[in-house]
């Protein structure tokens, strides 16, 4: 179904879009705390890694369940539901702040938003105008790092660590509120979408299966090349506040914080510099952008290596695998459309969530505990040698993507 209102379509993708940043921000709600947890010795940096870990290890293979189920029903109502179970889940830790209590309502946080994400894919590539689909796709990809951004300022400003909990449970309650109107608001201009324009493609979209599709185009190495790069550019974007305090002492915790949240921004910058100079104007081919970006991440991550690296330094360097990163994810979701014509959107972007998800899990119990027993030496060696196998992996992509366009969708399968 597609709305076709371009400015009912407009005013819905953007509360859409405020709905993940915030739902992006609630789920960093612990590594934005870190410093201040590690330093308060609430945690250790194992533990707040474990907490996040376990929460991204329940939640990424339900990220494929969620996928189904957003191309089979309601997304909305998958939203709503995952909206209504996190606002509880914060609400409980802000009153109950015990390591074995925080372990087990963040396991039910991760189940309750098993749909969220395949959904609002689904509502991007399915309900908007075909026309602004690849726009929203590009804007959306700034509501993660939005989101990101402001857990880190509530981090830096809030009294206490544990007050997100409270602020994130009562804006998913509002959110999920609204959704539910808005929802009801736009039914009335939704309409069925266009048919496929030929037999032979009804066919291919009918019967194509899930794994020979992600085979035959390649889209299989991305995946592969999106994990790796997941556990450097999740850790340049939640870990950074901690490396940059306890590698130079005088970096305190709260300007850690503010630079992290620099860091962050960077992102958001590759994402309009990727957008507005490279892709599609001079790069026509997202995987081939995908390989240029990561080659500048390589280079970057070598210099955090550098002995005589100065804080300044390492924070421009952390700026650039940040932007590395945004700017491969919104390449990676580019990609993810193509599969809209055979009914797989929602599934597709649930494996690409799952395998970010996978990524994150690394990033958040791994590295840190590589952090924790030899240092952030070895962890900066870590980006690199992560950072050189996803160009390995791009570039093994690069001719299964052109045949499958080249050949048309339907012809390849």
């Amino acid at each position: 179904m597609e709305i076709d209102s371009r400015n009912v379509s407009r005013s819905y993708f953007w509360l859409i879009w405020g709905i993940y940043a915030m739902v992006y921000m609630t789920k960093n709600c612990f590594s934005a705390a870190m410093a201040s947890i590690v330093v308060e010795g609430v945690m250790t940096k194992s533990q707040v890694g474990l907490i996040t870990a376990v929460f991204y290890g329940v939640y990424a293979p339900l990220q494929i369940v969620g996928g189904i189920c957003a191309d089979k029903y309601n997304p909305e109502k998958l939203i709503i539901t995952g909206l209504c179970g996190s606002s509880l889940a914060n609400l409980i830790l802000y009153f109950h702040q015990e390591y074995t209590v925080i372990l087990i309502v963040w396991i039910f946080n991760a189940v309750i938003q098993f749909g969220i994400w395949p959904s609002v894919f689904k509502i991007i590539s399915s309900r908007l105008p075909p026309s602004g689909r690849k726009s929203a796709v590009y804007y959306v990809s700034f509501s993660n790092t939005a989101g990101l951004i402001l857990s880190y300022v509530a981090a830096a400003f809030l009294p206490a660590w544990y007050d997100n909990f409270a602020l994130s449970a009562a804006v998913l309650a509002l959110l999920a509120l609204l959704l539910g109107i808005a929802r009801r608001k736009v039914a009335p201009y939704l309409r069925p979408t266009a048919e496929v324009s030929s037999a032979r493609e009804r066919g291919a979209v009918n019967g194509v299966s899930t794994v020979k599709l992600l085979a035959v185009s390649g889209f299989v190495l991305l995946l592969a090349a999106v994990f790796l790069e997941t556990v450097v550019g999740n850790s340049v974007k939640t870990l950074s506040a901690t490396m940059l305090t306890e590698s130079y002492h005088h970096v305190p915790p709260s300007m850690g914080n503010n630079l992290n949240v620099l860091i962050i921004a960077a992102g958001l910058i590759s994402v309009v510099l990727m957008r507005r100079f490279i892709y599609p104007k001079r790069i026509k081919s997202a995987p081939v952008g995908i390989l240029l970006t990561l080659s500048i991440g390589a280079v970057f991550s070598g210099l955090l290596l550098i002995r005589f690296t100065t804080a300044y330094l390492a924070v421009a360097s952390l700026c650039v695998l940040s932007g590395v990163y945004s700017a491969m994810y919104l390449l990676a979701s580019y990609c993810s459309l193509q599969f809209e014509r055979f009914g797989k959107n929602g599934t597709v972007a649930g494996i690409m969530n799952a395998t970010i998800s996978a990524g994150m899990i690394v990033s958040n119990y791994g590295v840190t505990r590589i952090a924790d027993r030899y240092g952030w030496g070895v962890g900066s060696l870590l980006y690199l040698a992560l950072t050189a196998a996803a160009i390995c992996l791009s570039a093994a992509m690069l001719p299964f993507w052109k045949r499958f366009q080249a050949n048309g969708f339907s012809n390849t399968l």
